[in-house]
């Protein structure tokens, strides 16, 4: 009866530290750019002239797929120093989930990029493959 008690309370403990971290991320992306879903950041993105469409993704898996137009640009670049964005466009970001671009856009907050020029993509490129596999 121990051992079924002691996993019980593992599993507790791992589904609030997961639902947890899920709050905090999702909370931060808000704070440092504007999360959109998966729909509506591709049909911004597709309707929009001028925009900045990054892929933070290593570069192994941005050959495999990516979004049309996107250009690669792992997330360690921009730990390194300036960016080379410019901020006077829309920067939309995403990587495998949103957990990689919201760390992106806080760099590029840091480096002046405005809020309202940042848009990450809710749920990463992982969930829009899955999803795409669904239809």
């Amino acid at each position: 009866m121990n051992i079924l008690m002691v996993l019980i309370y593992v599993v507790l403990i791992w589904a609030v530290v997961y639902l947890l971290t899920a709050a905090w991320t999702n909370f931060t992306a808000r704070q440092r750019a504007t999360v959109l879903k998966m729909a509506a950041f591709q049909k911004r993105v597709a309707d929009a002239s001028n925009v900045q469409l990054i892929d933070v993704r290593e570069k192994e898996p941005f050959r495999r797929h990516h979004l049309k137009g996107a250009r690669n640009m792992p997330a360690l670049i921009f730990s390194q120093g300036k960016s080379g964005l410019r901020h006077d466009r829309d920067v939309y970001l995403y990587g495998d989930t949103l957990q990689a671009a919201a760390r992106v856009a806080g760099r590029l907050r840091k480096e002046g990029l405005p809020k309202e020029h940042l848009f990450l993509m809710a749920g990463g490129y992982r969930r829009l493959q899955e999803a795409n596999k669904r239809k």
